[in-house]
């Protein structure tokens, strides 16, 4: 039997209990400094080879790049990485994935994630994450590489949760943010100092 650290046990048990409670929850320092550095460095190592690329929306049936809409670059992750810091990085998700299944029954099964790369002023306006004729994707998740992101920054997550007052969430290094797919609206805001750099992954069935 596999037994969980107690402090990542405990950054699930928070999720989980915050995503019961108020439809979205977020945990602080949910990787460790050197991996949020490593994947950061990871996207700016994607960005000099021009290999971020702009994103769409919709899936593979229904896909067209509308710039009004969203204007952020993405790179996917490949599961089968051999990238260090990606590896550590799956193997969380991983296991987080299966403490869901085990105290929540949740029957997920797979996951996706790609690199995500704002660059000043750019947005993505107020969304969800699941397809209208794929209904795969159940928990979206926000990971932010930021390093030393301020107040003035601003470039903020915007969740609107239904006939509640909206949440505002600062993109600040190691942070991750947990929502439903299908039912949390969101809007990412622009920030008009610098680029705003994160994770965003899927947990799917």
């Amino acid at each position: 039997m596999q037994l969980i650290d107690p402090k990542e046990e405990e950054q699930f048990e928070n999720l989980i209990i915050g995503l019961i409670n108020n439809n979205y929850a977020f945990c602080d320092n949910f990787i460790s400094p050197a991996n949020n550095l490593a994947l950061l460095n990871n996207i700016d190592q994607l960005n000099l080879l021009d290999s971020m690329t702009y994103a769409g929306v919709g899936n593979k049936t229904k896909f067209n790049k509308n710039q009004q809409i969203r204007n952020d670059k993405i790179n996917w992750i490949n599961q089968q990485s051999t990238n260090y810091a990606e590896i550590i990085y799956i193997k969380k998700i991983e296991r987080f994935m299966r403490y869901l299944n085990k105290t929540c029954f949740t029957a997920l099964t797979s996951f996706e994630s790609h690199y995500a790369c704002y660059e000043k002023h750019s947005f993505y306006k107020r969304h969800i994450d699941q397809f209208k004729n794929e209904n795969g994707r159940q928990y979206s998740l926000v990971l932010y590489l930021n390093q030393n992101w301020q107040e003035h920054d601003k470039g903020l997550l915007t969740l609107y949760p239904e006939n509640k007052k909206e949440i505002t969430i600062l993109p600040i290094a190691a942070r991750l943010v947990l929502f439903k797919s299908d039912t949390m609206a969101h809007e990412v805001f622009p920030s008009p100092t610098r680029a705003r750099k994160s994770i965003a992954a899927w947990l799917k069935n």
